[in-house]
């Protein structure tokens, strides 16, 4: 919004209306003025004519037509009078002075009857009629031409001075508008600028007296608001100094607290820690034993024993093992709180994970009566990485409290994806109970360490309390969350997310389970279960029909078989507290469906259903599929009575295992030194890869117009053909599309050669000496690009991994560099003795005959020779550890690269000297022992 100025206002209310005002007046009186002095002239003239008249009419009586004359021509001494004309109408004689009138704009002949008017340019023709002084007896008419000119100069004099009233008026109101505007803006812009400076904290600024009362007002409500605030200033400055110095002494204290507390926090941790090392110590040394007796017992327990002693063992190996359960227990929850625990990133079989979990735990629930079942979301992806122990821990957990506080009914472990990226998949597990339930007051500390519903319950159940202590620490390190919803005397459900890897590299199998609508009738009382094994059937894309009563079978199959859908298969889900069913009965019915509807039946039930079916029904027709029903168990069962032949997972997992042995990527490495080509092709057969060695640039065309690679690893200084050279000939061969990742392997830093070495068309580049950890990355990096599996490398390798060497100056050249460094030969080698034996005694083979060849070809001054010789020792030197001749040979290299010959001497008799050293050192020296080898 844009607000007008008072300048504004005061020249909008003052300077326009006075203005208005002066034009209104000085036109008002101008107009009276002209009017009345249009009057005047109009008046003058009518009388001055009459006058005449009459005049004219004695003499024209009186029969003196000569005094007619003389009466005219004393008018004209009338001023503003030009002329004058007389008609006399009886005689029809014209007298007429002065000159002739002037041309007539507008108005009528004079006549005798009346009055009129008639206007020229410049004067106005005032007529009359000849009457006598009665007005009557016309006998002619007078006209007198009175010039208007006087009375123009009089109305421009009256204009004049309107006009000059006018501007001095808005002279006048102008002034006053000034003033005014001075006397307001002036003592506000002098308050504004004093409140500016309060703004700005200036505020020891008053605002000077002023002389109208309304400003003198103001500024003394200014000076008194200026002093409030200085005054507010004041007591808060002293109340920040207080506030800072009380700050002070707060933090002083508080440094003094922490310092306390960092101690007491060391302290504490050195005491867990202590704690935690005592328990795993205590917990190995106590597992030593016991695994010894639980061995002997199961040992005893296989010689012949009476019935006492056979008890007594078996109550001792079930002891041992209990404390055994306990004692890992412990080791487990001590590694998570010291933070040692890591888990692995391998192949996790969901569903073979899931059942191994709950086959171990079926035992238990059965005897309770309880049955476990299983829901997996078939979206889940099948080629999962994790932890598989650990994951099977987690299950473990949660489905043995399950049992242990469950009375009855179902244990249900649903098992959903939650999110799917392209690299990972959260999934969520829900293990749900119909036991005790929990209170709100118990679930907040359930997750505790050594935490228990309450004593009474310790008492009961048994347990340490640290089974979900040690879940939720799993489960943290899964990247998940664990939780519990629960009502008393509602049953329990314990759920836990994990973040779960995707490995794209094993091959996921295109099986699908496919029964062709095959007609499949379900039985079974419990919902649950036979909701698990309904959904199973209809991924397996089978015709499901689910009945919960035996004695509907027979009238669901007539009706099916008169619909012209016979079933093909009857399953009988078999609860663990089932007694209805007795092995006579089974085998009856087993009979009937055959004979009657040609329909197989299958059994779910318990080993205990099992070993009591089989044992009193001979020759049982009856097929059973053991509980907890699993995936592989029902799905081979079902296709064998189908005739239908089924790939078992199990299977597809040993193809995934022996693809994944396979070499991951085919490597060729192409190098002109023998000691550089072996160790890179060591380090890259370590990384699982198929290595092609080649030695120079035209062998490493032949042999890839015969065989395609993943990567190229290229030295770029080769004889004959460089690596560069044979980059540009590889890549005018490939066609189709493909394109090989060159990798260029150069002993000089990166940047002074990778924009050339991208224009020749390689990909990436890597400094010497090279580690398997450098090597893994590279190939990690552009294998995956096809697709193929990534190399794997530990934590340890990449913090052993070599850094780029920088180039030293002459300056780095110290004299008491090492001639020979065995670490660092291990180092390089990746820690593998016999390879880095046999790099430092390759070095050692050809040092002095390289030597020879070097002076030579100093001595003839062939700088291009000497350059490539030099080149190849700097790559020898790279992978052993020899630090001087490694810096010296490569400071010369670098020399000769910048054809810099002059430096050349200084730099081959400092070179001489450390290839001395390095062959003095190895001169009737025992490598083997040194890397304790033994031939």
């Amino acid at each position: 919004m844009k607000y007008n100025s008072i300048k504004a206002q005061v020249w909008r209310l003052i300077l326009i209306p006075a203005l208005s005002v002066s034009l209104m007046l000085a036109g008002t009186l101008t107009y009276l003025y002209v009017k009345q002095l249009n009057k005047f002239v109009s008046h003058r003239g009518g009388m001055l004519t009459q006058k005449m008249a009459h005049l004219s009419h004695y003499a024209l009586r009186s029969g003196d037509e000569n005094m007619v004359p003389s009466i005219l021509e004393a008018s004209l001494e009338e001023p503003f009078i030009r002329a004058i004309h007389l008609y006399h109408h009886e005689t029809g004689q014209h007298f007429h002075v002065g000159p002739q009138f002037m041309e007539i704009t507008h108005g009528d002949a004079p006549t005798m009857e009346k009055p009129s008017t008639r206007i020229t340019v410049k004067s106005i023709l005032f007529s009359h009629p000849v009457v006598n002084n009665n007005g009557k007896q016309p006998i002619g008419w007078v006209e007198m031409e009175l010039l208007n000119s006087p009375f123009l100069v009089l109305r421009y004099e009256t204009l004049l001075i309107s006009v000059l009233v006018t501007v001095l008026c808005l002279i006048l109101a102008a002034w006053l508008a000034i003033r005014l505007h001075q006397n307001i803006t002036i003592p506000l812009s002098h308050i504004k600028s004093v409140v500016r400076k309060l703004a700005k904290g200036k505020l020891h600024s008053r605002v000077d007296t002023q002389h109208g009362q309304e400003f003198l007002e103001l500024g003394e409500t200014v000076n008194a608001m200026a002093l409030s605030m200085e005054k507010a200033q004041q007591d808060m400055q002293a109340y920040i100094d207080q506030s800072t110095e009380d700050l002070r002494e707060t933090l002083e204290t508080i440094e003094i607290q922490n310092i306390d507390l960092d101690i007491a926090r060391k302290e504490a941790l050195e005491a867990s820690r202590i704690k935690s090392e005592f328990l795993a110590n205590t917990s190995h040394e106590i597992r030593t034993p016991l695994n010894g007796i639980l061995g002997f017992t199961n040992l005893a327990l296989k010689t012949d024993l009476d019935e006492q002693q056979r008890e007594y063992l078996n109550t001792i190996r079930d002891s041992s093992q209990h404390l055994l359960t306990v004692i890992n227990s412990i080791l487990d929850f001590s590694k998570i709180e010291a933070g040692k625990l890591t888990l692995d990133y391998v192949p996790l079989p969901l569903r073979r994970s899931i059942d191994e979990a709950i086959h171990i735990l079926a035992p238990d629930a059965h005897e309770k009566n309880l049955q476990i079942i299983t829901y997996i979301d078939p979206e889940i992806p099948a080629n999962l990485l994790g932890d598989p122990l650990r994951f099977k821990q987690v299950i473990t957990n949660l489905v043995s409290n399950a049992i242990k506080f469950s009375n009855k009914g179902n244990i249900i472990v649903d098992v959903v994806l939650l999110t799917r990226q392209e690299s990972q998949a959260t999934i969520k597990v829900t293990v749900s109970d119909e036991g005790i339930g929990l209170a709100r007051s118990q679930k907040d500390s359930l997750f505790n360490a050594f935490a228990q519903v309450d004593t009474s319950s310790a008492r009961e159940h048994g347990g340490t309390g640290l089974g979900l202590a040690i879940s939720k620490g799993l489960v943290e390190r899964m990247g998940g969350d664990i939780g519990v919803e629960s009502e008393p005397e509602k049953g329990s459900s314990f759920w836990f997310t994990a973040r779960l890897g995707i490995d794209k590299k094993q091959p996921t199998s295109n099986f699908k389970p496919n029964f062709n609508k095959r007609k499949i009738l379900v039985c079974g009382e419990n919902s649950a279960s036979a909701a698990q094994i309904s959904r199973l059937l209809q991924e397996w894309e089978t015709d499901t029909q689910v009945i919960s009563a035996v004695h509907d079978i027979f009238p669901t199959l007539r009706q099916a078989r008169d619909a012209g859908q016979p079933v093909d298969v009857v399953i009988l889900d078999i609860s663990p507290a089932e007694r209805k069913i007795q092995p006579i009965l089974l085998h009856n019915l087993t009979e009937q469906l055959m004979g009657e509807f040609n329909c197989k039946v299958i059994a779910c039930c318990t080993a205990a259903h099992q070993r009591l079916l089989r044992n009193q029904a001979d020759k049982l027709q009856t097929t059973f599929v053991n509980k907890p029903i699993t995936y592989d168990s029902l799905l081979q069962t079902l296709g064998r009575q189908l005739n239908i032949t089924v790939k078992d997972t199990r299977a597809q997992e040993a193809e995934a295992d022996e693809h994944r042995n396979r070499p991951s990527a085919s490597v060729l490495v192409v190098d002109d030194n023998p000691a550089n080509l072996q160790l890179a092709s060591e380090l890259l057969r370590g990384l699982n890869t198929n290595v092609v060695q080649a030695s120079s640039g035209k062998e490493a065309l032949d042999i890839c117009a015969k065989q395609n690679f993943d990567v190229i690893f290229m030295d770029i200084q080769m004889p004959g053909m460089d690596g560069i050279e044979t980059t540009r000939r590889l890549r005018a061969t490939e066609t189709g599309g493909r394109r090989t990742p060159i990798i260029a392997l150069t002993a000089h830093s990166m940047t002074e050669q990778k924009y050339e070495l991208l224009v020749a068309g390689m990909d990436d580049c890597v400094s010497k000496p090279v580690s398997e950890a450098q090597l893994a990355h590279i190939v990690n990096r552009w294998v995956s690009q096809t697709g193929k599996k990534e190399v794997v490398v530990t934590p340890q390798e990449l913090q052993n991994s070599v850094t780029q060497p920088r180039m030293p100056a002459i300056t780095d050249l110290a004299e008491d560099v090492t001639s020979v460094d065995i670490l660092t030969s291990l180092r390089l080698a990746n820690n593998k003795p016999t390879l880095a034996r046999d790099m430092l005694v390759m070095l050692l083979q050809n040092l002095e005959a390289e030597r020879c060849d070097i002076n030579a070809a100093f001595e003839q001054e062939d700088f291009v020779k000497l350059e490539e010789l030099v080149h190849r020792l700097y790559g020898s030197c790279c992978y052993c550890g020899v630090p001087r001749l490694k810096k010296i040979s490569g400071l010369l290299d670098k020399l000769l690269q910048a054809k810099q010959y002059e430096q050349a001497p200084g730099a081959m008799v400092s070179l001489n000297k450390a290839i001395d050293d390095v062959l003095s050192w190895g001169h009737n020296r025992d490598i083997n022992a040194i890397f304790s080898l033994d031939e």
